[in-house]
Formats: C-alpha cells, structure tokens, sequence
C-alpha cells in the first residue's frame, strides 16, 4: 500500500473530495486507475461516493496512455463530465501549466489491487443500520453472530424487554435458528404484553417453544378481548366511534400499501398464493390457521408482505415475504407448523419471486396474473 499524502485532500464547504489510486497488472501493461472520492458529512455518520476518473496505461514506466472521463471548459483541469465515456485522452497542459497526468501525483496513495475473499453482504441501509445498532445494547452482537433475530429486531420498535429476553435465553443453552426465532419472537412479545415475567428461563429458553408460544398467545388474545369488552361497557359513543375510526385508517392504510398486489396469483397449478387483502382477512386468517398473524399486527408492518396459500380455496400456509430482500422470512401452516406442501409452497413463491418485485416496484396498478402450471 502506497504512502498517504495529505495534499490530495480537499475542503468545498460541508463536502470533503479527495483522490486515489488503484494500481494492477494487465498482461504486460501496468495499469493505474484513478478515483475521485466524495465526502458527504451527517449529523451523526459520513457518506461516501466514487467515480474513476482517469486511467494510465505504462509499460516499464514509460509511453503511457491515458483514458478518462471528457473534461468540462474551463480553466480547472480537474472537472470532468462524470456521464461521458471512458475514452483515449491527450495529456495535453493548460496555461497554468498543469495536466491530466498531474492528477495521478496528487492522490492519497497507491493501493496495489489483487483478488479478496467474497464476504457476505447485507441488504441493510446503512444509515438505519448504524441506528439500531445505537440504540440497542444486543443488537451488535446478534448483527455480528449473523443472527436470525437482528431481522425481527431491524423491524420492530426498540423494547429493553425484548433485548433482557434474548440475553437470558443465550445465557440458558436456548438454540436460535432461522426456523424457531419468529416464533419465540412472536412469544415474547406476547409475555410482555400480559406483563408476564419474561425473565424467568423457563419461559423465555422453553423446552417445548410451541406450546409455550401458544400459551402466551392465548393470554394475549384473552387481554385483547377483555380490554374490548371493558371499552364498549366504559367508553360513551364518541370513543367507541374514535376507536372504530381508528380502526378504519389502520385498514385504509394497508389497502394503500397493499392493493397494488391485488392481482397478483402464484400459482403452480395447484397451489395458488394471494395476498391477503385487508384488516379483516389477517383475522380470518388468524382465526382458522390458529396463529399469531393478526394478534401481533402484522398488517402494521411496511415491509412485509403477507400472503395465504391455498389448496382448492382451504387456506394452507401463511407466507411472509420480506420487501427490503425479496427473501421469504416465514411460512407457517396451523398452529406454527410445517405442512407437507411446505417445500412446495416455498419452491413456488421463491421462483416467483421476480413477479412480486415488479408488482412492489410498479408506481401504478397492472392487472398481471401470473399463472405457470
């Protein structure tokens, strides 16, 4: 790695642009390539943006060629029309005396390019990235451990109860698989919400995960319907119609979000894939399926989407598809658990997938109905 020299950096008000030099062997040509780096400072993190600019072609140090970008009129010798091609260029000097080659002397340094090693990488903004690792004390470890929980923790609202759960259930042998942790995530929450005691291992590192999930969901929804029943005997008109209107916007929401999916069926001939269309049908759902789909608000989050797989109209599967990866996150029959048509309901939505990032990316409804037997 080349010498860092601090004259090839350069202040233009709150932005930072600097250059350096990647340098590598083409057959018997030694090939440096120039790059134009911006600095964009934010309140609590920097962002960065590169464009290659120039490159020297050399044999031995000497007869050098230059390719670059088209440069714009004018006296500076380093502006350059970042949409143009990469093109044979004249190191020709301008009246201060200064030329295209000059740009390769000012650079940080030399940075020898060879083949590295392929690393995973995750579709995570990085600005919300820095965020929830800021604000929660777990989350770092579990995003370092490629956890399958930073998911759920990326989506939901930061709970210090949820974070105290997961350090408990780690400390007690509890496994964490890309199978089981929506469901223990799911349980979780719903302990918090009847103020059970989520710190005692019993419950948040379970022996049997599935029916304590549903034990706790249970409670959730027996608080639920208590708390309904308590509100239209105390509340006068005005707020059972607020509570209603609150309702309503909550489903107005999600068919704003939702209703270019509309048409969309995947379907291999059998099994047929719709997303489910409102409020009402995260309950039917629920109600039939036996699991914590409408319970837990799934409709409230925006980057998932929810559909129901069927069989000659008998609902299956519930699927959730994530909108930031175009991966499946779930898929769940009765109860939380696996059917015999899983693996094909997951070749299916997986094969697919091309289908619902143009119907997520269209800025107008299409009436597509895909339909492959």
């Amino acid at each position: 790695m080349g010498k860092k020299q601090d004259y090839g950096h350069h202040e233009y008000g709150k932005n930072t642009t600097f250059y350096f030099t990647l340098t590598t062997q083409v057959a018997e040509f030694q090939v440096k390539r120039l790059y134009r780096g911006y600095k964009f400072p934010d309140k609590h993190y920097e962002h960065y943006f590169f464009v290659e600019i120039m490159r020297e072609f050399s044999e031995d140090g000497c007869n050098a060629l230059y390719f670059g970008k088209q440069k714009t009129m004018g006296c500076y010798f380093d502006c350059f029309l970042y949409g143009s091609d990469m093109e044979l260029r004249q190191n020709y000097r301008n009246y201060a005396g200064n030329c295209i080659a000059d740009l390769f002397d000012i650079s940080w340094g030399e940075h020898p390019q060879s083949r590295g090693k392929r690393v995973p990488c995750d579709r995570i903004d990085p600005k919300e990235l820095g965020r929830i690792i800021k604000d929660n004390p777990v989350a770092e470890n579990l995003y370092k451990e490629r956890s399958p929980l930073f998911v759920h923790l990326m989506y939901q609202t930061y709970s210090k109860q949820i974070c105290r759960a997961i350090t408990i259930a780690k400390r007690h042998g509890f496994t964490f698989t890309q199978g089981n942790s929506s469901v223990w995530f799911d349980m979780v929450r719903a302990m918090v919400r009847v103020n059970a005691d989520f710190r005692n291992p019993v419950y948040v590192a379970p022996k049997d995960l599935q029916s304590t999930h549903d034990l706790f969901v249970r409670r959730w929804e027996r608080k639920q319907e208590q708390e309904r029943r308590a509100a239209a005997i105390a509340l006068k008109m005005s707020a059972t119609d607020k509570k209603l209107m609150q309702e309503k916007r909550t489903n107005d929401a999600y068919i704003k979000r939702r209703k270019r999916f509309y048409d969309m069926v995947l379907t291999d001939g059998l099994i047929e894939c719709r997303v489910l269309p409102d409020v009402a049908a995260f309950r039917a759902e629920a109600e039939e399926m036996k699991h914590c789909v409408y319970t837990n608000e799934y409709y409230k989050k925006p980057y998932s989407l929810i559909m129901s797989a069927t069989i000659g109209g008998k609902r299956i599967e519930t699927i959730e598809v994530d909108l930031t990866s175009f991966t499946i996150r779930q898929s769940f029959g009765r109860h939380d658990q696996l059917t015999m048509h899983h693996q094909r309901i997951v070749d299916l939505v997986k094969r697919d997938m091309d289908i619902i990032r143009e119907y997520y990316t269209s800025r107008k409804k299409t009436n597509k109905i895909k339909i492959a037997v």
